[in-house]
Parts: structure tokens; C-alpha cells; sequence
């Protein structure tokens, strides 16, 4: 949860010139059960949802929704308290009615691949539209943002605040700082524009297209999300074993264990971290140490590779008993 000094310097910045009814907040309620139960606590009668409104009770409960924020209300605060830094959904700038916001921002609930194919564009994820919004082209920027001044997006930690604007065709980025007190951006970078050509323009009934590089973004973002996770889970179980790696350090051996394992065909998240796991007890280069003697055939097996990392574990354990 939101600290409470935290939640009144967002609250500056989202109304600096006091209350306004221009500011939005996208809630994903996929992301926690509790998301739609709060909604409907805090936004009766004022929530709005981005699909049809023909939804089976199912969906309702994870479908996204659009809110309007009032700067003097407590279950405004209560809302943004329980939402920030648990990526419940990005907030944003907007001075049109509730309909003509709902009909632009629907469509981007779907776009197509570089193959072609249909895919659910979840951009009111702020760890995806971080990494989106800078990979666009000038004509991406114009159609996603449309009549939107403003996107405010938590970062990766709940102190500050990433702004984005569209200016003369250019994206803005600011880092803002949500301590108390502060009144300044603690980074501002330059205006720029996509560096990738620009769009083919689309008909209205076109789906926007995620282009290659786009999608390598969201894979690369994916694989830092995965590096932070990882670091804490191994501080966490092995300490003794990473007391004297830096986070640098630490990185690197996930990143050698992300592809050490992929050799093996390893790649979810999960067996993925099992692998690592037994990197830290047996070395970093297990699977083909002359040393450790069960490994190398369990993993030149044609088992599935969840089987192959319960196979592993399996004989993990069964050397250090003998040891």
C-alpha cells in the first residue's frame, strides 16, 4: 500500500491547481481478486468497462475498467492508497467525456502481432505501457494518445513517478518524485521521437500492429522484471551463498543461468529459476561439471522440462544426503 505521505505529493501532482475533473485512473481487476470488489466499493456508479457490456460475471471481474478520480474523495484515496505500486493500472490526463474516452481507448484493447495475429493488448498495465509508449513512432504516438494530455505511470519503485506527454509530435518523459515535499522532477529526458519508421496509417477498423522491435522490448522488460525477482528470491534463500556478490554480480549469474538453461530447452520462469537454484548449490556450470555426474544425463533426456527440473531436484537432493 500507497504510504500516506507518498499518496498526498501524488495528489500535487495530479491536481496542482486543486480539484479538476480531468483526471482518470485505467483499473485492471485481472491483476487481484480485491481490484473489482474495490471498484465497485469506491466506483459504484462511475466505473466503466472497456469490453462489451454484455459480460458474463466472469469476465466483469477481470476485465478493465475506466474511473473517474475526484481529488477531495476518500474512496478516491482509499482506491489509489490500495492501487499503487502493486500495478493495478496507469492514470491519465483527459478533458472529454466519459464516451468519447471509452471509444478511444477501445481500440487498442486489441491489436496484431508482426505475424498478423490477433493478440489482447493489456497497455493499462503500467509495466507495459512503460515500455510501449518509448518504442513508438511519431504516428503511434498521435493515435494512441488521441485525446489524452497526460499518462502517469508507477515505476519500479513507489517514490517516483513516470509522466509522459506528447509535445510537437514528441514524447516527454519525466521521473517525478513522490516524497514529501518535493516539487521538481528528479530526471527529465529529452523530447525525441521514434527512431523506426513511421506506421503505414491505419482505417479506423484496422487493430494497431505491435512491430518487431516492439515485441523485443516487451521480452527485454520481461527478462528485467524476471533479474529483480530472481535477486530477491536468492538474497532471500542463499544467502550465504550470494553474501558476497553485488547486485551486479548477481545479475550476471542469472542472466549465464537464463542461458545456460535455455541450451536445455529450459525457459519458463519457473524451471528457470529451479535451474539457477541448483547453479548456486552445485556451480555455475552444473550441468556439464564432471563433477556433478547425474546432471548431464537427466538433462540429455527427451523429457518435458518440467519433468527434467523435477528429475534434477530429485538427484539434487539425493547427492547432498550423501555428502
Amino acid at each position: 500500500m500507497m504510504a500516506a505521505g507518498l499518496l498526498t505529493q501524488l495528489g500535487t501532482c495530479l491536481w496542482p491547481t486543486g480539484p479538476r475533473r480531468d483526471i482518470w485512473m485505467l483499473a485492471d481487476a485481472a491483476r487481484e481478486r480485491r481490484v473489482y470488489g474495490l471498484l465497485l466499493e469506491c466506483f459504484y456508479s462511475t466505473h466503466i468497462c472497456l469490453y462489451s457490456d454484455k459480460l458474463t460475471p466472469e469476465l466483469k471481474t477481470v476485465a478493465p475498467y475506466l474511473v473517474p478520480l475526484d481529488q477531495e474523495s476518500r474512496k478516491t484515496q482509499k482506491f489509489i492508497h490500495c492501487a499503487w505500486g502493486n500495478s493495478w493500472g496507469v492514470l491519465l490526463k483527459c478533458d472529454k467525456g466519459p464516451d468519447a474516452l471509452k471509444g478511444h481507448l477501445r481500440g487498442f484493447l486489441k491489436v496484431r502481432n508482426p505475424q498478423g495475429r490477433r493478440m489482447l493488448f493489456r497497455f493499462y498495465d503500467p509495466r507495459v505501457l512503460r515500455t510501449y509508449l518509448p518504442t513508438c513512432t511519431s504516428e503511434e504516438l498521435a493515435s494512441f494518445f488521441g485525446p489524452i494530455e497526460c499518462f502517469w505511470i508507477e515505476s519500479d519503485t513507489p517514490e517516483t513517478m513516470l509522466e509522459f506527454r506528447l509535445t510537437g509530435g514528441n514524447l516527454v518523459q519525466r521521473t517525478l518524485s513522490l516524497a514529501p515535499g518535493a516539487f521538481y522532477p528528479v530526471l527529465e529526458e529529452p523530447s525525441r521521437r521514434g527512431s523506426t519508421p513511421a506506421s503505414p496509417s491505419r482505417s479506423p477498423q484496422e487493430w494497431p500492429r505491435i512491430r518487431p522491435a516492439q515485441m523485443e522490448a516487451f521480452s527485454q522488460a520481461e527478462v528485467r522484471k524476471f533479474e529483480r525477482w530472481m535477486c530477491a528470491h536468492l538474497r532471500k534463500h542463499f544467502a550465504p551463498q550470494c553474501q558476497a556478490l553485488s547486485d551486479a554480480h548477481l545479475r550476471e549469474l542469472i542472466g549465464y543461468g537464463i542461458e545456460r538453461a535455455a541450451r536445455h530447452s529450459i525457459t519458463t520462469e519457473r524451471d528457470v529459476c529451479k535451474f539457477i537454484d541448483l547453479m548456486l548449490v552445485f556451480g555455475r556450470d552444473f550441468d556439464t561439471d564432471e563433477r556433478v555426474a547425474w546432471a548431464a544425463p537427466i538433462l540429455a533426456t527427451d523429457l518435458a522440462a518440467a519433468a527434467k527440473m523435477q528429475a534434477l531436484f530429485a538427484a539434487g537432493e539425493h547427492a547432498l544426503r550423501r555428502s
